[in-house]
């Protein structure tokens, strides 16, 4: 087994609203630029992602939705058809080849996981991946398709495995987090910014699950304002306890850096002292 590679390719940049937006996919290429730079990424393999199948998308999001995303990016969704999907909203506008641009994040996550389930490698970073704002049949919070659930999903049917999901972004997972509500095979595990004051207004702590996966949901929701320490704390010990009651065979990581104290949009306020923490607990807990 070789220890880590990572996924990406330029192409992933078609996943773009427009020239405006806040979700501008530069951030990936500066990103994999900064490694590069640091020596980061010397000998470690890069592997391209691949566009998701119509029927891997089809095992968390309904098929009208594709079809519909489909329309939308060749300009043949009516106005209000595409409102019924969350799509054309000032959050998530329509893009030529939506489509196309979403499914291959989509693909890029389940290749991510699949090399780690496979054996052939221990870790994996998808630099593209993190969409978890979408729904089954809806887009939302800038994310068309929801590339995790999609690859949890498929995991567990190929793997029939356990899997841990934690999602250190500053907004809510929701997205995973419902759609897995009721399954014991997957535990959520979600720190941000309390729904009080931000999108998506979820992630309540009497949000626990349902059915069979009752207990297998768990948010920590930060009130504004919350600084390095106070989060680590939280992270380390929500996430080691999560690890010691689930013995996952898999652990996915969200790790969205909008908590960032410099974020124009949330109202947290880590510092890079948690963004190098927070892959190293992950990391720790995984040995473990």
């Amino acid at each position: 087994m070789k220890d880590f590679a990572y996924l990406y390719s330029p192409e992933e940049a078609t996943y773009r609203f427009s020239e405006t937006h806040p979700f501008n996919p530069i951030r990936l290429e500066l990103t994999v630029s900064l490694l590069e730079s640091m020596h980061q990424l010397d000998d470690i393999p890069c592997i391209a992602p691949r566009h998701a199948t119509d029927e891997e998308l089809a095992l968390v999001h309904d098929q009208d939705y594709i079809a519909a995303v489909k329309a939308a990016g060749t300009g043949v969704l009516s106005p209000l058809k595409a409102q019924m999907y969350g799509l054309g909203t000032e959050d998530t506008p329509l893009f030529q080849d939506m489509h196309s641009g979403a499914s291959l994040l989509v693909g890029g996550t389940i290749e991510a996981c699949d090399l780690v389930l496979s054996g052939k490698y221990k870790r994996t970073f998808h630099i593209g991946g993190g969409l978890h704002h979408g729904f089954r049949g809806r887009a939302s919070g800038f994310c068309v398709y929801n590339d995790t659930a999609v690859a949890m999903a498929a995991m567990i049917e190929k793997y029939h495995c356990k899997i841990l999901y934690v999602d250190t972004d500053a907004h809510h997972g929701d997205g995973v987090q419902w759609a897995f509500y009721n399954r014991n095979d997957v535990m959520t595990l979600s720190l941000h910014e309390t729904g009080r004051y931000l999108f998506p207004g979820t992630g309540m702590v009497t949000e626990r699950g349902s059915e069979e996966g009752y207990g297998f949901s768990w948010n920590v929701p930060l009130d504004a304002f919350t600084e390095d320490d106070s989060f680590l704390l939280a992270y380390e010990t929500a996430l080691f306890e999560a690890c010691e009651l689930f013995q996952p065979d898999l652990i996915i990581t969200q790790n969205g850096a909008d908590a960032h104290v410099l974020d124009p949009l949330t109202h947290l306020s880590l510092t890079m002292k948690s963004y190098e923490k927070i892959p190293q607990i992950a990391v720790a807990a995984a040995e473990k």
